[in-house]
């Protein structure tokens, strides 16, 4: 079986050789590359993957505004050791008026070159190719991104029109490339990944129901333009995102990444039970404490324990949960991977 062919039936639940995995899209920070490097002699991401010889390969799709040199491909990620942006107040914490929304700049849909797919594709023949515009597409995080942080949830609450009309611009950009590349990457990727970030550990970070109202229908159509174009969605939200699963099956999402199941509700025997075969999840290897400072045996008991609870109805990927984390241990990457490569599929043995 191919890596791409185990991908493929892992998302429509289908019986394969051995467990899917992967690294969590497809990022080799520079921490991490510094363990291969210095302990097998790896010079870069494209050799690290064929080292641990993932199913996945990754085609991104960045912003790059005019006169910025694209980012060469395989080139050893940058030093970053926090991934954060300072999101408590924005350019828009201020606004109170529908105009001052509308005249916040966006980045233009130029600035986001369509991917050499094609590329990719003979480069990787057997690999499930992933088309990830990156957070781009992100509704809630790109509009707390404007207004800031505490400055948004505030105002989904005291001024949704405000709110909702910068989600409205971003959906209207992130609908406008997806047009214009989605035609590009049909017949050639085999999986667009989608990503937003509205939960904390412990619960969404805003009601369900200003979600379902000010998020959701945006989502949908974006959802809707990507299936259409026979590709199915992974979708990127940490955290405990429980409440809004129903509504995510609802609207067409295939899978979601990043499976954090160190969140409140997120263990993998409950979301096995109540939503396994309707949805695929991908992650599912804690990066707080399992890969940072677990030990080899821990991280082999983890990937059995996330494979077991799936075992009735497949649709489960390895990955680590998180990525660009300076404390997880390149041997503790390894150990998940080889343990995830060693497992057959369980319904394969009955």
């Amino acid at each position: 079986m191919t890596h791409r062919e185990r991908v493929l039936r892992t998302f429509r639940f289908e019986e394969t050789d051995r467990i899917a995995y992967d690294l969590m899209e497809g990022d080799v920070w520079s921490e991490l590359l510094s363990y291969f490097r210095e302990q097998h002699g790896l010079q870069s991401p494209t050799q690290v993957w064929d080292f641990l010889d993932v199913d996945c390969r990754w085609v991104l799709q960045f912003v790059r505004p005019p006169d910025t040199s694209p980012p060469t491909p395989g080139a050893p990620a940058a030093p970053r050791t926090v991934f954060t942006r300072q999101v408590a107040h924005g350019p828009l914490s201020g606004a109170t008026t529908l105009a001052e929304v509308e005249a916040y700049p966006l980045p233009d849909p130029d600035w986001s070159p369509i991917p050499d797919f094609a590329a990719a594709r003979a480069q990787w023949p057997d690999h499930a190719l992933v088309y990830c515009p990156t957070f781009t597409l992100a509704l809630f995080w790109n509009a707390c991104d404007a207004f800031g942080m505490e400055a948004g949830l505030i105002k989904m609450h005291t001024e949704p029109h405000l709110f909702e009309a910068l989600v409205k611009r971003e959906h209207e950009r992130g609908m406008e490339i997806l047009r214009r590349t989605l035609p590009h990457a049909r017949g050639i990727c085999d999986i667009c990944w989608m990503g937003d970030d509205f939960a904390g550990q412990q619960a969404l970070l805003m009601q369900p129901e200003l979600w379902r109202r000010l998020i959701k229908p945006y989502l949908a159509e974006q959802v809707a333009l990507v299936r259409s174009h026979d590709l199915p969605v992974l979708f990127h939200s940490c955290g405990a995102v429980r409440e809004v699963l129903p509504d995510m099956i609802d609207i067409g999402v295939n899978a979601m990444l990043v499976f954090q199941t160190s969140a409140a509700g997120m263990d993998p025997e409950s979301i096995a039970r109540d939503f396994g075969g309707r949805m695929a999840f991908y992650g599912g290897m804690d990066v707080q404490y399992l890969l940072s400072r677990g030990t080899v045996a821990e991280v082999e008991a983890a990937v059995a324990r996330n494979v077991r609870a799936f075992a009735d109805c497949g649709g489960y990927m390895v990955a680590n949960s998180h990525c660009s984390i300076a404390t997880v241990r390149g041997e503790n990457i390894e150990a998940m991977c080889a343990a995830a490569r060693r497992t057959p599929d369980p319904r394969s043995r009955r």
